[in-house]
C-alpha cells in the first residue's frame, strides 16, 4: 500500500514539472516563406518571454498606446524634414 501511494506522489510531482515545458511549442507548418516566418516569430518570441503565457504582461493596452501615439508623432516629424528636403532640392 505505501509503495502505491509513493508511486502516485512521485508521479504527481514529476507531471507537475512537465507541464511547464509542454505548455507552449512552435510547430514548423509547412515550407512555405510564410510558415517559416510564423514559427521562427514563434520561437522569438519564446525566447523573449512575450509568448502570451506571462499573466504580468498581460494587460499591455496602455503601452501599446503610448506606442501607437509616439508612432503618429514620429511620423509627423518626418513629414516636416521630408517636406524640408524637398524645398532644399527645389532650391538647388
Amino acid at each position: 500500500m505505501r509503495l502505491i501511494f509513493t508511486t502516485i506522489i512521485l508521479t504527481m510531482l514529476a507531471s507537475t514539472f512537465v507541464m511547464p515545458a509542454l505548455a507552449h511549442k512552435c510547430v514548423l507548418g509547412g515550407g512555405s516563406t510564410t510558415d517559416i516566418q510564423i514559427y521562427n516569430s514563434c520561437k522569438a518570441d519564446l525566447a523573449a518571454g512575450i509568448a502570451g503565457h506571462d499573466h504580468q504582461n498581460a494587460d499591455m493596452s496602455g503601452e501599446i498606446l503610448r506606442l501607437k501615439t509616439e508612432n503618429e508623432a514620429l511620423k509627423a516629424q518626418l513629414t516636416i524634414i521630408r517636406q524640408r528636403l524637398l524645398a532644399i532640392l527645389g532650391d538647388l
